[in-house]
């Protein structure tokens, strides 16, 4: 959803939208994959305007399909986010090139009077994608030998075996180099 500035009356603006489907695609690099699926996603916006500033107070419920780090299972990873952007109108690119601060995180530009909501939308989700996404704290993952999954079923192997392909490294020692 975009938003035109010039249209935001004086005494703000508040919206409620759900994103459905595959809105986030258009967001991907070309060419990027993605790793997820984002379910419907219910956002509402409270927007207000000080002479070229907007500042948006957004809040985000959906869910995220992942597939665990450990287990390799699919699971469904929820999602309620709340942030907020002030956002002004674009400066010279060659000035944009600083580092940021803490305080320039939630600070923004918009070009061409316009704001894309769903790009912001879309940046606050990916932010909340963890590194390694687990399906539980406990799960125990597959065994490195056999491959079962040890959450579903134990499997018969000896705990601490070593692949017989690296009994070669077992005497291996580094001479240091001077």
């Amino acid at each position: 959803m975009k938003i035109q500035v010039s249209l935001i009356p004086e005494e703000g603006r508040q919206l409620q939208y759900t994103l459905e489907g595959d809105w986030y695609r258009e967001y991907l690099q070309k060419g990027g994959a993605i790793e997820f699926r984002i379910r419907p996603a219910e956002v509402s916006v409270a927007i207000h305007k000080v002479l070229d500033a907007v500042t948006l107070d957004i809040r985000v419920e959906t869910a995220l399909d992942l597939d665990c780090g450990r287990c390799l299972e699919p699971f469904q990873l929820p999602v309620r986010s709340g942030f907020r952007y002030t956002l002004v109108p674009s400066r010279d690119p060659e000035e944009q090139k600083e580092e940021l601060s803490d305080e320039d995180i939630s600070f923004g530009y918009y070009q061409d009077d316009l704001i894309d909501l769903n790009a912001l939308v879309y940046e606050q989700i990916l932010l909340q994608v963890p590194m390694k996404p687990l399906c539980a704290e406990t799960c125990r993952g597959l065994c490195t030998q056999c491959g079962a999954n040890l959450n579903a079923e134990s499997c018969g192997c000896k705990p601490g075996a070593v692949d017989g392909r690296l009994d070669a490294l077992k005497n291996f020692k580094a001479r240091k180099q001077t």
